[in-house]
Order: structure tokens, then C-alpha cells, then sequence
């Protein structure tokens, strides 16, 4: 598990904010799952909590495939159990 702290903790405030205010720009929205299976790669995962995610622990786990980029938000107990129901929900991954 990586935890933030510091500096870390604004850049990943920034990118969660920056994420969910242009989702609407998002090219799509994929299962967690779907991603793997289309041969994206995990390239990070952060743990994050404070302002910008509502003081909730989440998740952030950054995936890419060639030129592609997916950021997948997940609550910290659906992500640490590896919940069927967050992995299949196509609303947690942005694709671009």
C-alpha cells in the first residue's frame, strides 16, 4: 500500500479534481476488469484522503495501454477486498 503525504497528497487532490471536473471530456468509461482483459498495465496506485476525495479513503489506481490512460477511483475497502462490484462497475474507470 503507498500512502501520500505532503506534496503527494496536493498532486493527487489536484489530479482527483482536475479527473472528476473533466469527466466530461472522458473518451469513455470502462470496467476496471474490461481494462485488463483489453491488456492496459496497473503503472501506479496511491492511497488518498483529505479534502479533495471528501475525507474518504480511496484509492487511485492509474492503468495504460500504449498511448491510452485510465485513472480508476475506488473506495479504499472495495479496492483492498478486490470487490466484484467495484471491478465490474464501468463508472469507476475514465479512459483517454
Amino acid at each position: 500500500m503507498l500512502k501520500t503525504s505532503g506534496a503527494g497528497l496536493i498532486a493527487v487532490a489536484i489530479a482527483l479534481t482536475a479527473a472528476r471536473s473533466d469527466s466530461a471530456r472522458a473518451q469513455e468509461q470502462q470496467t476496471f476488469k474490461g481494462l485488463l482483459g483489453r491488456g492496459f498495465e496497473i503503472k501506479s496506485v496511491t492511497f488518498a484522503k483529505g479534502e479533495a476525495t471528501g475525507d474518504r479513503e480511496t484509492f487511485v489506481v492509474t492503468l495504460q495501454r500504449e498511448k491510452s490512460v485510465a485513472v480508476c477511483y475506488f473506495a479504499a475497502t472495495s479496492w483492498i477486498n478486490l470487490s466484484n462490484n467495484a471491478l465490474e462497475d464501468p463508472k469507476r474507470c475514465d479512459v483517454r
